[in-house]
């Protein structure tokens, strides 16, 4: 079978991928030695674009 077109979903509505990068995000933070819970991750990035997270 050879494919013909790729869909991707960066806004959410085909499947909820938050979570996912949201634990991405926790498991690349603590490989630099900073620890965050999924609810600090989830308040400070949820909705914003990557250079609004790269501010923080």
């Amino acid at each position: 079978m050879k494919i013909s077109s790729v869909i991707f979903d960066m806004d959410g509505v085909m499947i909820d991928s938050e979570p996912h990068w949201a634990k991405a995000q926790i498991h690349a933070l603590a490989n630099v030695d900073i620890h965050i819970t999924i609810q600090t991750c989830e308040q400070l990035t949820r909705g914003k674009r990557i250079d609004e997270m790269a501010s923080i």
